[in-house]
């Protein structure tokens, strides 16, 4: 049985592996453009929503910045594009979460070259620590908070004892509103020519919703210290 396990095991991450490869070389999903084009060229489905969808959730699996998605899901749909990157946003946390429960280590080894590539301010295992500590407060000021990637958060989150109820209601409630101020930002920044009142309405809000979220991590108790 323990043997079956590990063969299935290896089995589900070479797969991962080759879906990743698979993803790298046929739509190249680390770079913009390259996005832009497979989504319009897949716009002219008749259910290009659902497909926007689901996408977003693979490609949040797969450490695509949700930032990105967000910017697509606006250009694509105006604001209506929220829903579909919140929904795709959710499925792929969830997913990521299971994935990161299952593999622990394994995954984490991953994470931690995806995250240490840059030079950051907080550590992953500061992170882990705070979640185990403060539960879905944390996970809810990683949500509104976001100083490390989505997509990291995810997984950072499955390798600790965080009940799941309390992981997918901090990531909602944390979500939602940044996701849909950022659509809306990005919904009337595209249309700056035709609607240039709106544009500044966008701008103005999405200043106030950052400089509510500085305040709020300078006096938070979640604080790092430097």
């Amino acid at each position: 049985m323990k043997k079956n396990r590990k063969k299935l095991k290896w089995l589900l991450i070479a797969g991962f592996v080759g879906f990743l490869i698979y993803l790298t070389s046929t739509v190249n999903i680390y770079d913009k453009e390259s996005l832009i084009d497979f989504f319009t060229t897949a716009k002219v489905s008749t259910n290009f929503g659902m497909f926007f969808t689901i996408a977003t959730a693979v490609l949040v699996v797969f450490f695509v910045p949700i930032s990105w998605l967000n910017a697509f899901g606006a250009f694509f749909f105006g604001l209506k594009g929220f829903i579909y990157i919140f929904i795709g946003g959710i499925v792929g946390s969830i997913v990521s979460f299971y994935i990161a429960r299952v593999f622990q280590d394994d995954v984490m080894k991953i994470v931690y070259k995806i995250y240490n590539r840059k030079k950051r301010k907080v550590s992953l295992d500061e992170v882990k620590g705070k979640i185990e500590k403060f539960g879905i407060g944390y996970v809810f000021f990683l949500r509104s908070m976001p100083f490390i990637p989505f997509s990291v958060a995810n997984f950072v989150s499955g390798v600790t004892s965080i009940k799941f109820r309390d992981y997918i209601l901090g990531t909602i409630l944390g979500l939602g509103p940044g996701q849909f101020i950022t659509t809306f930002f990005f919904s009337r920044a595209v249309n700056l020519k035709e609607d240039p009142i709106g544009a500044i309405i966008g701008a103005s809000i999405k200043i106030i919703y950052v400089g509510i979220v500085i305040l709020w991590q300078r006096n938070s108790k979640f604080k790092s210290k430097e």
